[in-house]
């Protein structure tokens, strides 16, 4: 067989021979000038895994006749097939003529750069460059998986551009990110996979508002002043800022008023952006918060993924407390806090600063309590709300005249000698120091029943005990009164506070006023420095 092989290839030299004798324009060809892809083959299909990412996920080999031996570089080129190569992106250059992309990088350039959707099939088109030499392009069908992000962080001029100082982002879903910051004017910023370094960063697409690239990014800027929610999906590499404008007012609707928007409890703005109010939580209560009494848009609820911060969207209900609480939503920061107010003391000087021996205060009404305090020269003070325990203390702000604050306080102090009614207004976050003359021997009832007829004949109260009296009384609807503590004399009259209800006040008092008509049982507490009220 060997032989018959030989004289058959013998046989086609002597015939090809001849066939060029007879061919007179006949040469021999140099080796083809360019570039030739081997592989991948055109038309195939990836689909790329991340069970092993640092597999080989891509290896483009090419032949070039003419440049093998020079020590050319090539460039290999990719672009999304029907762009025609108007902007490749060069994925490798090297002197060999095999270029290798794990599993990783593959994934990665699909997402990052060719912007392929997440488990999406696209064509991409590849060749290789050196020079003036173009090879042939083949086309191949690329599919990315999802790469999952476990942690975001936002770097910037905010955070003084080091990763280190980067702000971490909360995981609301996945490679989903959310964080609440305060821009100012001029800030800039990006995100960062780890705080550990500048590795994978996310910028803004030049081309492409709203989106996030790798390579070619730019700071995300240009924002006016203020707070926003930033918003990023690694999914689809996109982010968002949405401002938070702190609403004019604040309601609470819950349980505790049948869910009745029209009805919703109006909070008082007791700070920047900040507002607070007191409730009575029975067993199993659940609220949230409206900016608008009577309607559920722009509602306000709990974070189901961070506690104590409040959301719009996807939010829970606030739920399981039980008794007196101050409700504080900060806009600030976008947070709730709920502080118990079911009790309250008094420590200071005039008991030695013994916090186990602080004087306990009165509730005249839901969320203000009041004492009656003889306070010597120099005399200061402040409150507990629970006695022996410093947790919690309230004090003076040192900014604002009347405001009771927990950080940063001052004692209340720079009273004269004397007696005082001494209130604390939860439901303002604010207290009162008002002097009285002296506890009266008698007390008589004076207004709108009697037709204002402060006479010898108005009615007395019964002293109970030192310093309380009572009377029983009928009234009309929308009465008015007040007490004096000598009958036909208007000399050294009491009425309530202005700004906290059922509290007894001598110098810029309100009349006290019913609503509906009855009997009612009035008490008047001169040691306490609270009314009582009580339809019969």
């Amino acid at each position: 067989m060997k032989y018959i092989y030989k004289i058959v290839l013998l046989s086609f030299v002597f015939l090809g021979l001849a066939s060029c004798d007879e061919n007179e324009n006949f040469e021999i060809l140099p080796p083809q000038d360019g570039i030739t892809l081997n592989s991948p083959i055109d038309g195939s299909s990836i689909a790329l895994v991340d069970t092993n990412e640092q597999n080989p996920g891509l290896t483009v080999s090419w032949n070039s006749a003419n440049l093998k031996d020079s020590g050319a570089t090539y460039n290999v080129e990719v672009a999304l097939t029907g762009t025609d190569f108007s902007a490749p992106t060069v994925i490798g250059s090297t002197t060999n003529m095999t270029l290798h992309l794990t599993v990783e990088e593959l994934n990665n350039l699909a997402l990052d750069v060719l912007q392929i959707p997440v488990e999406s099939e696209a064509s991409i088109e590849i060749r290789v460059t050196s020079g003036d030499f173009i090879s042939n392009k083949v086309s191949v069908l690329l599919t990315p998986y999802k790469i999952e992000f476990t942690e975001l962080f936002l770097v910037g001029s905010l955070t003084n551009w080091k990763p280190e100082e980067s702000l971490p982002m909360t995981r609301t879903g996945f490679n989903e990110f959310l964080i609440t910051i305060d821009l100012a004017d001029g800030d800039e910023f990006k995100f960062l996979p780890q705080n550990t370094g500048w590795d994978g960063d996310f910028g803004e697409d030049p081309n492409n508002p709203g989106k996030l690239v790798e390579e070619g990014e730019q700071n995300i800027a240009g924002y006016p002043a203020g707070k926003y929610d930033v918003t990023v999906n690694l999914n689809d590499f996109t982010f968002n800022l949405k401002p938070i404008l702190a609403p004019a007012n604040l309601y609470l609707v819950g349980s505790i008023n049948d869910w009745d928007n029209a009805t919703a409890l109006p909070l008082f703005k007791s700070g920047e952006n900040t507002f607070s109010i007191v409730v009575d939580l029975p067993d199993g209560a659940e609220f949230k918060f409206l900016p608008t009494q009577g309607s559920w848009d722009g509602d306000w609820g709990a974070d189901k993924n961070n506690a104590g911060s409040i959301v719009q969207d996807d939010e829970d209900n606030i739920k399981g407390y039980t008794g007196k609480y101050l409700v504080t939503v900060d806009y600030n920061n976008l947070t709730y806090k709920l502080t118990p107010v079911g009790s309250l003391f008094t420590v200071g000087s005039i008991n030695g600063w013994d916090n186990g021996a602080a004087l306990p205060m009165a509730e005249a009404s839901l969320g203000i309590f009041t004492i009656v305090l003889d306070l010597p020269d120099g005399a200061e003070f402040k409150f507990l709300p629970n006695n022996g325990s410093w947790d919690g203390d309230w004090g003076a702000s040192k900014t604002e005249a009347g405001r009771i604050v927990q950080d940063d306080e001052d004692n209340l102090k720079g009273y004269e000698a004397g007696k005082y009614v001494v209130a604390v207004n939860y439901n303002t976050l604010s207290y009162t120091v008002s002097k009285i003359n002296a506890v009266p021997a008698n007390l008589f009832l004076v207004g709108a029943f009697n037709g204002w007829s402060n006479t010898a004949g108005n009615p007395k109260f019964t002293q109970t005990s030192a310093g309380v009296f009572e009377i029983t009384q009928a009234l009309s609807a929308n009465d008015e009164f007040k007490f004096v503590p000598v009958a036909g004399n208007w000399g050294d009259d009491f009425g309530e506070s202005k700004v906290a209800t059922k509290v007894l006040e001598q110098n810029d008092e309100n009349n006290l006023k019913v609503t509906t008509g009855g009997n009612y049982k009035i008490t008047v507490n001169f040691n306490k420095g609270n009314i009582s009220v009580v339809s019969l």
